[in-house]
């Protein structure tokens, strides 16, 4: 009786430890991981598993799911998609790694790919290698991890269609980084990238680079641009050319200025513009300027007409009357 509690209760607990790590439908394995996380200054870096491939890929295509649900005081939930086949590897491209869900307001982890490692076999002539998958956890962020898998699960990873999972993997310290992730390597099918829903979208930081990997302003397009309008704001616009104590420089200081510089008082170089672009609101008003000057000159040159104008019909009045005197 004592042997047959014994052999019960060991298997309440297995059953109860298969019920909390994995588990297993239609040939989906499902492992998750015990917590893991990360200091209050130091980030983490965690190998959560290892996946078995060939150098050249000659095996099934097949998809790792990576969720991550953030344990910390507040919500946060990401899943990422690993795709591992024959157009994915190390002469084929890099492997793919996309995130597609994103949900609630924690988001200090990311999950990368590590440098493939050479698993000493081979599956037709080429050689078999591993790629560690690692979770990154910044500083105030704790999760647990939950891997899906179709491949088989191994304890020793020795060959191509087989992943190892760390369920309490030991972390070592990295240097704090930034949470992004690439929806793709390259969008397939109709090779566009769509963001659907009825509310506004936001990038809450960060520069937005399109055609550039170094964007140094809020938006960097290396290309052109296509709007039926744009706005810009801007606060200093020059109607203080108007005002009575605005200080218009003569034609002749502007005249001057051009032959010693080779462009107008106030607007930037051909070599400025070349090296560093044109503001669009600081333009238009320096632009406006000048032709609020323009005007100004215009209107005293036509003042000054009207005066030749009038002095030349009273001298010609004058010439008149002194030769009909004649």
């Amino acid at each position: 009786m004592k042997k047959i509690f014994v052999s019960l209760f060991l298997f309440l607990i297995v059953l109860h430890v298969n019920a909390q790590s994995s588990s297993d439908q239609n040939g989906w394995k499902s492992t998750v991981t015990d917590i893991l996380g990360s200091g209050n200054t130091q980030a983490m870096r965690y190998e959560i598993a290892n996946l078995g491939y060939n150098s050249f890929h000659w095996q099934s295509g097949g998809l790792i799911i990576v969720e991550l649900f953030h344990q910390y005081f507040a919500t946060g939930y990401e899943k990422y998609i690993v795709e591992n086949g024959y157009g994915q590897g190390a002469n084929f491209g890099n492997p793919v790694v996309k995130l597609t869900e994103s949900h609630g307001t924690s988001h200090y982890a990311k999950i990368t790919i590590g440098s493939p490692v050479d698993l000493n076999s081979s599956f037709g002539g080429n050689p078999n290698k591993m790629l560690p998958i690692y979770l990154d956890v910044r500083f105030y962020g704790k999760y647990k991890v939950k891997i899906t898998y179709l491949q088989e699960k191994v304890d020793v990873l020795e060959a191509l269609n087989q992943i190892k999972i760390n369920t309490v993997p030991v972390g070592t310290a990295i240097p704090d980084f930034s949470v992004s992730t690439y929806l793709d390597n390259d969008l397939t099918s109709s090779g566009r990238l769509m963001i659907e829903g009825k509310g506004d979208h936001y990038i809450e930081n960060g520069n937005l680079g399109i055609g550039t990997t170094s964007p140094k302003e809020k938006l960097s397009v290396n290309g052109n641009i296509r709007a039926k309008e744009v706005k810009v704001e801007t606060a200093n616009w020059p109607d203080y050319v108007f005002a009575k104590d605005y200080a218009l420089p003569s034609l002749k200081e502007t005249e001057k200025h051009i032959q010693e510089k080779g462009h107008l008082p106030g607007i930037p170089s051909a070599v400025e513009v070349k090296n560093n672009g044109v503001d669009l609101g600081e333009m238009n008003a320096k632009l406006l300027q000048k032709i609020e000057e323009l005007t100004l000159y215009m209107i005293e040159l036509k003042k000054e007409n009207n005066q030749q104008q009038t002095e030349l019909k009273k001298q010609g009045e004058l010439i008149k009357k002194i030769l009909d005197k004649k």
